[in-house]
């Protein structure tokens, strides 16, 4: 439920529990926090009451205590921060957080448009640093083909690239980034991954599954 919606609903139960009128006893109280009501008017609050799995009142201390019953369970959080949970639903939070850092070619329409972004941020980066991120997606090109080292290597000759298909499967890397991982045409596969290698035998930069992070043996 949205927060703000939410909010407008535990202003109709604080109606229905004016002053005078008993409240439900509730299965936990939550006081003395910081809680984030999502609520531009009203940022902040001390304290929520639980019945159940339902949150059924934020606000100050005072008011949350008409909740309280005498199996209520009450929790100090001791001025600590609440928040509402997070349900991740396959997200990858942490990874999602740090491609807000990195390079976005998730909508990338052609083989050339990722090698332009990727120049780009080569562009400003300073020599030696890694380019990362990616969420590319070959299957939006025509044809749609894997990118290859070759593509990116002339815009990004200072600067290691490692660069993730959006399934996380798949990685590109150009030369630089290949040569620092010890991978070469003599590089063997890894158990449960693979380098993809062009007709002669070189590695195309593109690494599959186990040999994304690779480590030279």
């Amino acid at each position: 439920m949205e927060m703000r919606r939410l909010i407008g609903g535990l202003c109709l139960w604080a109606g229905a529990c004016a002053p005078g009128v008993d409240a439900p006893n509730a299965d936990l109280i939550v006081t003395r926090a910081a809680i984030w009501t999502g609520d531009d008017a009203r940022p902040q609050a001390e304290a929520l009451a639980v019945i159940g799995e339902r949150l059924v009142a934020v606000g100050s201390t005072a008011s949350i205590e008409r909740w309280r019953g005498p199996d209520t369970v009450v929790l100090d959080a001791e001025g600590k921060r609440v928040l509402p949970g997070f349900n991740d639903s396959h997200v990858h939070l942490v990874q999602a957080g740090e491609q807000l850092r990195s390079v976005y070619l998730k909508d990338a329409s052609s083989p050339e448009e990722l090698a332009r972004r990727l120049g780009e941020v080569a562009k400003s980066s300073t020599a030696g640093e890694w380019i990362l991120g990616g969420d590319w997606d070959e299957q939006r090109w025509d044809p749609p083909v894997l990118p290859t080292r070759e593509l990116i290597d002339g815009l990004t000759p200072e600067n290691p690239v490692f660069v993730i298909r959006y399934d996380g499967h798949m990685a590109l890397a150009n030369s630089l980034a290949l040569e620092l991982a010890g991978v070469s045409r003599e590089s063997p596969d890894p158990p449960a991954g693979s380098v993809v290698r062009s007709a002669d035998g070189d590695p195309t930069g593109v690494l599959k599954i186990a040999a994304m992070p690779w480590r030279r043996s």
